[in-house]
């Protein structure tokens, strides 16, 4: 689970800066999904095997770029006032009456085709 402590420390590191000010809600969405398209470029065209030596040689920069969307989510969801943790184990509990195991398990269809 995400550490209290670690949201705690991204928001330490904007404050300090006085960076929450430029921090709107619009702003912060726009930058995760910059964020999220530069970790697709990563694995755009890519053959399968491409893709893991690329995974391999550059793991390092896309864990900076699963970091930088992680801090973009944390910033949002701080100012909105959501717990991380509360939302995805929310979500996850939803997703588990949509897709019962003896329903889905090995399955690739939607909810509403299962």
């Amino acid at each position: 689970m995400i550490k209290q402590e670690t949201i705690d420390r991204i928001i330490q590191f904007r404050n300090d800066r006085d960076w929450a000010q430029f921090h709107t809600l619009k702003d912060l969405s726009l930058g995760l999904g910059i964020e999220v398209a530069e970790l697709q470029e990563f694995f755009l065209w890519k053959t399968n095997q491409e893709l893991t030596e690329t995974i391999k040689s550059k793991k390092d920069s896309i864990g900076d770029e699963l970091a930088d969307i992680f801090i973009f989510l944390a910033y949002i969801s701080n100012d909105i006032g959501i717990d991380l943790n509360e939302a995805i184990n929310k979500k996850i509990d939803i997703n588990d009456r949509k897709y019962p195991i003896e329903k889905s398990k090995g399955k690739n269809k939607k909810y509403n085709e299962i």
